[in-house]
């Protein structure tokens, strides 16, 4: 998977342009340049995103089906982005047929008016984040509505997604990789790590998947992903969704935040915004600790395969106590 530069991936926005109907010298404004490259620009009186999505990522098909479970959502009234069509109906193009850097996919969406994201996860983490207990109460309500939307529509991937199950969270060759790959781990604190994935495992096989805990999910409710808007909250992003255990939206959403001084007031908040739209039983609460343990290691997982990079550095150096504190929690 390749992330191309601002000024390449400026060139295969551009190719784009046209087949939405936009003037391929549009003027573009970087906004993010991570895993996909985003831009703002300007089309008549409105504003428009464009993705510039990594290459190789995503085939074709799965990029259809995330797109298609974005217009599902918002048919049900789930506070998602609004993505456009291309003057022939496709919900993205591929552009690079004759470029450098390849074949890549863009997708365009209206540009989201929002005064920032819902935070990001140095500041939480670092414990710096200053948000009032009621965006954690909002952002719980928003991922109950989508799992409700879900169970609503019966919506399902039309393509396999590489499920957040217990294969791919903990298993032999984990979605994002194996957190036991990083150097850091090592003596007791390893031995912690290895002993909790083991408990994870019982608690998961224990908890199991039946209806109502388990389906399609948003898989990435980073604080990165979550904009403010005047209208309320909008969750973006929906590159990692997949089938997987409604639990693990609500534990990416307050993991980043588990060493703040105020990780319990926040959570509380975000269990009582879900609960108001969809209750939990004794057995969720049970199995909650296993699951925000599982995805805090697929950030190690992700970092050992990345080392060098200052977002796997982080990870490694300043993330780590914590997962390790948390192993040693779940087998306590």
């Amino acid at each position: 998977m390749v992330v191309v530069d601002p000024a390449a991936a400026a060139e295969l926005a551009r190719e784009a342009l046209p087949s939405y109907g936009f003037a391929a010298d549009a003027e573009l404004r970087l906004l993010k340049h991570r895993e996909n490259v985003v831009f703002a620009t300007t089309h008549g009186d409105r504003e428009y995103v464009v993705r510039v999505h990594r290459s190789g990522y995503r085939s074709d098909a799965e990029l259809d089906c995330e797109l298609d479970f974005v217009q599902a959502l918002r048919g049900e009234g789930v506070a998602v982005p609004t993505f456009l069509r291309t003057d022939d109906g496709r919900a993205f193009c591929r552009v690079g047929a004759e470029h450098p850097a390849g074949i890549h996919q863009v997708d365009v969406q209206d540009l989201l008016v929002n005064t920032g994201n819902f935070g990001d996860e140095r500041t939480a983490v670092d414990g710096t984040a200053d948000l009032p207990a009621e965006d954690f109460f909002e952002l719980g309500r928003l991922a109950a509505e989508l799992h409700a939307a879900t169970e609503r529509s019966g919506y399902l991937p039309s393509v396999p997604r590489g499920d957040w199950d217990l294969e791919g969270l903990v298993g032999a060759e984990p979605a994002w990789g194996d957190p036991l790959r990083m150097a850091e781990l090592v003596g007791d604190d390893r031995a912690a790590v290895e002993a909790a994935i083991a408990r994870i495992r019982e608690d998961l096989e224990r908890y199991g998947r039946p209806v109502g805990r388990f389906g399609p999910i948003h898989a990435d409710l980073t604080p990165e992903n979550v904009l403010r808007t005047p209208a309320g909250l909008v969750l973006i992003d929906f590159d990692d969704f997949a089938a997987g255990w409604h639990l693990f939206d609500l534990a990416t959403a307050i993991y980043f935040f588990t060493p703040h001084p105020r990780a319990a007031e926040y959570r509380a908040a975000l269990f009582a915004g879900y609960e108001s739209v969809r209750p939990l039983t004794p057995a969720d609460h049970e199995a909650f600790p296993a699951i925000l343990l599982a995805r805090g290691l697929t950030y190690l997982g992700w970092a050992a395969d990345r080392r060098g990079e200052s977002t796997a550095e982080w990870h490694a150096t300043t993330v780590l106590p914590y997962v390790v504190r948390l192993s040693r929690e779940l087998v306590a």
